[in-house]
C-alpha cells in the first residue's frame, strides 16, 4: 500500500458518533438499543469510546446518563481530564432527539468495518514484503480474516472441520471430568428434577410451560436463587410481577417465614421478632448478583439489555416471561401471533449461542386440552401452541402442573405437583413428582422432610396459622 494512501484519514464519521453519544445523554433508554448495534471499539475517536463506555456503565447500573452524571462517571473512571468536560457538554449543543438511531449506528458500524479492512490489507501487504513470506499460506489466513469480518463474532461466520469439532468436544469433556465445577450447570435445588435434567448448560434454550397459578414463576425463581448461590449471574425480565414482589418472596424463603404473614401482617402477634428474622434474611438477599427488569419490557429491549448486561458486568443466564410480550407485539404490528412466537424463540436461541449463556423462557399454553386440564392425559409439546414447531427449537421443555387445580381445588391435592419433562437435551423425558408447599410457596422434593424451622417460626405457625 503506497505511503500517500496511508496518509489519508481512516474512514470515520465524527457527526454520527457525536449524534449517537448525544442520544445517550438525552435518553438513557436508548443506550441498551445502541449497545446492541455498536460497541465502543466501533467509535473512531478514543474520547468517544470512553464516553460510550461510561454511558453503558451508568445504564447497566440503572443510573441517569445526563451531563452531570456522565461527567461524574468519567471522573471516577479517571477519564474526564482526557475527554474534557467542555467536549462532553458540546455533544448536546443544538442536539435533538433522534428517532432513527439505527441510521447513525449503521454509519458508525460501516466506517469501523472499512477501517478493519484497511488494517487487514496493510498487515497482509507488510507480510508479503517479508522474504520468508509464503503467499498461499497468507492467502488462506487472509481469506479467513476477511470472512471473519462478515460476522460480529468473527469465526462464527465460518464453517469448521469435523476434526475441529471433535477437538473442541474432547476439550469440553476433559474439562468437565477433571474439573466438574468448571462447566456451568444451572439447578433448581430439587434432587429428582435436577437428576433428570442434569442441569441447564450454556447455550441451552429452556421453555418452562404452565397454566396461570400452577407455579412456573415460582419454580424458575427457585432455579434463579439456587444458581445465584452457586455464583452464576442472572438477568430476570418480569413482565407480570414487580421486582418488589419477587424480592418479598425470596426474603420470606430465606427467613423461613410463611408467605401468608407477608401478605397479611395483621396476623403477626410478635412483629419485632418477625422483623428481626426478616431483616437478617434481607441482608443475605442483598448479596445476590441478580438483575431485574420489570418495566417497559419489549422484545427489542430484552435483546438490548441482555447484550448490555453481558458486556458490562457478565452474564450466565436470562429468565424472561415472554408470553405476553409476543402477544402484545403481534397485536401491535398486526402480525400473526404464532409468527411472533417463532421469531422470539429463534432470536433467543441465537442470543444464547452467541453470548454463551442459558436462556429460559416462561409461557402458558394457548388452549389447554380438556383431558390435560382434568389430569386425564399428560401434556404434549404440541399442546403448548397447537404446534410443535416453536417448542422444538428449545433444548429443554418443562410443563409444571399443580394437581390441586386439576382436581377441582380439592385440598387433599394441595401439595401434589408434577414437572413433566417433555423434552431434554439428554433425552430423559418423563414426569418428576414434586411437593408444593402452599405456606412457603415453594416446590420441594416429594419425599423430602419438611425443612426445619426456627423456634420463632414454629411459634408463629402454631399460634397464628389458625387466625388466617
Amino acid at each position: 500500500m503506497s505511503a500517500d494512501k496511508m496518509e489519508k484519514p481512516l474512514p470515520h464519521d465524527p457527526e454520527a458518533e457525536k449524534t449517537i453519544l448525544a442520544c445517550g445523554i438525552l435518553d438513557a433508554n436508548s443506550i441498551p438499543l445502541i449497545a446492541q448495534q455498536v460497541s465502543e471499539n466501533d467509535f473512531f475517536l478514543e474520547k468517544n469510546r470512553k464516553i460510550f463506555l461510561a454511558q453503558k456503565h451508568l445504564a447497566a447500573a440503572g443510573q441517569p446518563t445526563e451531563l452531570v452524571a456522565l461527567c461524574d462517571c468519567l471522573k471516577r473512571r479517571g477519564d474526564l481530564e482526557y475527554v474534557g468536560a467542555d467536549y462532553v457538554a458540546s455533544l448536546v449543543d443544538g442536539a435533538v432527539r433522534v428517532r432513527n438511531v439505527q441510521h447513525y449506528t449503521g454509519i458508525i458500524r460501516e466506517k469501523a468495518l472499512g477501517r478493519s479492512m484497511i488494517h487487514l490489507c496493510h498487515n497482509l501487504e507488510e507480510k508479503l514484503f517479508c522474504d520468508e513470506a509464503i503467499p498461499h499460506k497468507l492467502l488462506e489466513s487472509g481469506t479467513k480474516d476477511f470472512l471473519g469480518l462478515l460476522s460480529r463474532d468473527g469465526d462464527a461466520a465460518l464453517p469448521s472441520s469435523w476434526r475441529e469439532a471433535v477437538m473442541l468436544a474432547m476439550e469440553e469433556i476433559t474439562q468437565s471430568i477433571r474439573k466438574p465445577g468448571s462447566v456451568m450447570r444451572l439447578r433448581f435445588g430439587l434432587r429428582d428434577l435436577d437428576e433428570v435434567t442434569s442441569g441447564f448448560r450454556r447455550q441451552d434454550l429452556v421453555l418452562v410451560v404452565g397454566q396461570t397459578g400452577h407455579g412456573k414463576t415460582t419454580l424458575v425463581m427457585e432455579l434463579a436463587a439456587n444458581s445465584d448461590s452457586c455464583g452464576y449471574k442472572g438477568l430476570i425480565f418480569s413482565a407480570e410481577m414487580s421486582r418488589e414482589n419477587l424480592a418479598k418472596r425470596e426474603i420470606a424463603h430465606t427467613a423461613k417465614i410463611p408467605q401468608y404473614f407477608i401478605r397479611r401482617p395483621e396476623l403477626i402477634h410478635n412483629p419485632d421478632s418477625v422483623l428481626e428474622i426478616l431483616t437478617e434474611a434481607a441482608a443475605t438477599e442483598t448479596k445476590r448478583k441478580l438483575t431485574v427488569v420489570d418495566q417497559g419490557i419489549t422484545p427489542e429491549r430484552v435483546w438490548a439489555f441482555t447484550e448490555l448486561t453481558h458486556r458490562t458486568s457478565g452474564l450466565d443466564f436470562v429468565i424472561v416471561d415472554y408470553d405476553q410480550l409476543v402477544v402484545r407485539a403481534g397485536l401491535r404490528r398486526n402480525e400473526d401471533e404464532f409468527a411472533e412466537q417463532a421469531k422470539f424463540v429463534a432470536t433467543a436461541l441465537d442470543v444464547a449461542k452467541r453470548l454463551n449463556i442459558c436462556f429460559i423462557l416462561l409461557c402458558q399454553p394457548r388452549k389447554v386440552d380438556a383431558d390435560v386440564a382434568r389430569g386425564q392425559r399428560i401434556p404434549r409439546i404440541e399442546d403448548i401452541f397447537g404446534s410443535s414447531a416453536v417448542a422444538n427449537a428449545a433444548h429443554h421443555v418443562l410443563w409444571i402442573v399443580r394437581h390441586f387445580f386439576q382436581k377441582g381445588m380439592d385440598v387433599q391435592y394441595e401439595r401434589d405437583a408434577t414437572a413433566y419433562i417433555l423434552k431434554a437435551r439428554n433425552d430423559n423425558a418423563r414426569g418428576v413428582e414434586l411437593e408444593f408447599d402452599p405456606d412457603a410457596v415453594l416446590f420441594k422434593d416429594k419425599q423430602k422432610a419438611e425443612q426445619e424451622e426456627t423456634d420463632d417460626t414454629k411459634a408463629l405457625a402454631a399460634g397464628d396459622r389458625g387466625h388466617e
